[in-house]
């Protein structure tokens, strides 16, 4: 048990925790997060898909490559405050209440993040004009507008979609701007400006009549596989049949054609604007945290300078 602890209370393996927990996250940062299977095959080849797949690096903050370490750090670090109290106690040394409030403060920061990770809600939708989404099941978005601005160069200046939001059917906000670094904030949500894209739509109708609008990067099941509609080439939609992480087919095809049980009845493309709406309930301990650390830093300074002047 002495064993344990004394390892746990190491300052050598918080050093090598925080080393691992770094060298991994700057990985994860070179790889794009949460899209789907087919994005990684296409993009890294059949491979590293499987490698990033296997190892969770497709979502890497909720990975085990990530959770084992920080748990670890925090184990680690608790026994740290536990036993600089303990033995301070013993000594009768005298209080220095600095590198304890940075202790407290960033074990309430892995805290914070924790529950960013696990109990956060993020959605991307892409809209255009007219579109509406329903938020909480209270909420109701409607887009009025949005507009790409850009430099004389040609980079992006800034992008702007103007939204209307109802609250249970009544008018709650008549006109309200989302900007890149200007999200609206509603019931706990914060909704974000995140892209501009030009999206491929193409409306599928079954065997019964009935209509399917599908947009580019959506799919469905053919037989066992996932077939999925990767936009318009020409006057044709591109659809991709992957099956077991693996793409076994490609089909192009044009108004009045079939694809598995669907016929191909229009094909159509629209400006759409990305929007993320995020609600993170880590981000007020996360907050708080940093003030804490922030705080115990200037003690540790001011008792530090008090100690040279004496």
């Amino acid at each position: 048990m002495k064993a344990l602890y004394k390892f746990f209370k190491s300052a050598k393996l918080a050093v090598i925790i925080i080393l691992i927990i770094a060298v991994l996250s700057i990985i994860s940062t070179l790889i794009p997060q949460g899209r789907d299977a087919a994005f990684y095959f296409h993009t890294y080849g059949a491979f590293w898909a499987q490698v990033i797949l296997t190892l969770d690096f497709d979502d890497f903050f909720r990975s085990i490559l990530f959770l084992i370490p920080v748990g670890l750090f925090f184990i680690n670090l608790s026994v740290c405050a536990v036993d600089r109290l303990v033995n301070r106690e013993r000594r009768k040394a005298r209080r220095r209440y600095g590198p304890d409030l940075i202790h407290v403060g960033l074990l309430l920061l892995i805290i914070g993040a924790m529950f960013s990770v696990f109990a956060r809600i993020e959605s991307l939708v892409y809209m255009g004009e007219g579109d509406e989404i329903q938020l909480q099941g209270r909420y109701l978005i409607r887009l009025l507008d949005y507009e790409y601005k850009e430099y004389a160069n040609g980079r992006p200046k800034d992008w702007i979609s103007t939204v209307e939001v109802r609250r249970n059917g009544e008018l709650m906000i008549a006109s309200f701007p989302i900007e890149v670094n200007k999200p609206l904030r509603i019931g706990g949500v914060r909704i974000y400006q995140t892209s501009f894209a030009r999206e491929d739509r193409a409306q599928l109708r079954d065997k019964d009549g009935i209509s399917r609008p599908i947009s580019n990067g959506q799919g469905f099941e053919l037989e066992g596989a996932v077939v999925i509609f990767r936009g318009i080439e020409g006057n044709t939609a591109v659809f991709e049949q992957w099956e077991d992480h693996s793409r076994t087919a490609i089909y192009r095809t044009g108004i009045g054609e079939t694809i598995g049980e669907y016929t191909v009845a229009e094909l159509g493309s629209r400006d759409v604007t990305g929007l993320k709406a995020v609600k993170d309930p880590g981000f007020i301990p996360v907050a708080i945290a940093l003030i804490i650390v922030a705080a115990g830093l200037t003690l540790t300074f001011v008792q530090k300078r008090k100690d040279r002047d004496i």
